[in-house]
C-alpha cells in the first residue's frame, strides 16, 4: 500500500501568482492589481451585506423593544384600573361597615337606656363594680 503525498502550498511570491491563475497556468491570469481589485469589491460587498444586516437586527431590536415598552404600558394600565377598583370596592364596603356600626351603636344605646330607666338600682350596682375592676387594672398597669 503506497501512500501519496501531496505536495504543500509555498507561501512564495511566485507560488501565490500562480494560484491566482485559473489553474491551467495559461495566459489568462489576473495581474496582482486585477486581484487586489477584485478582493476589495468583494471586501466592499461583504461589508455593505454585513452592515445591512447589523442594521437590520438593530430595527428589529428597536422595534421589539417599542413593543416590549408598549405592552408594559398596556399591562400597568390594567394593573391601575383593577387596583382602582378594588379601592373603590373597599371604600363602598368600608363605609357600609361604619353604617352598620353607627346603626348598632344606637341601638345598643337605646337598649342600655330602656335597662337603666327599667333597673336604676341595678345599672348603679354594674356602673360601681365596672369602675373599680376599671380602677384596679389602671393601678396595677402604674407598678
Amino acid at each position: 500500500m503506497a501512500t501519496e503525498k501531496t505536495p504543500l502550498r509555498s507561501t512564495e511570491p511566485a507560488a501565490v501568482a500562480a494560484d491566482v491563475h485559473n489553474g491551467n497556468g495559461d495566459a489568462s491570469a489576473k495581474t496582482p492589481a486585477e486581484a487586489i481589485h477584485e478582493l476589495g469589491g468583494a471586501l466592499g460587498r461583504a461589508w455593505h451585506e454585513a452592515r445591512d444586516s447589523v442594521g437590520d437586527i438593530g430595527a428589529k431590536l428597536g422595534q421589539r423593544a417599542r413593543n416590549v415598552r408598549s405592552e408594559t404600558r398596556e399591562a400597568a394600565s390594567e394593573t391601575r384600573e383593577g387596583l382602582q377598583d378594588a379601592i373603590d370596592e373597599m371604600g363602598e364596603l368600608g363605609q357600609e361597615v361604619a353604617e352598620d356600626a353607627i346603626e348598632l351603636g344606637r341601638a345598643v344605646g337605646v337598649s342600655v337606656s330602656q335597662f337603666v330607666r327599667r333597673h336604676p338600682m341595678r345599672s348603679i350596682a354594674i356602673a360601681a363594680a365596672a369602675g373599680a375592676l376599671a380602677a384596679h387594672l389602671l393601678r396595677r398597669r402604674g407598678r
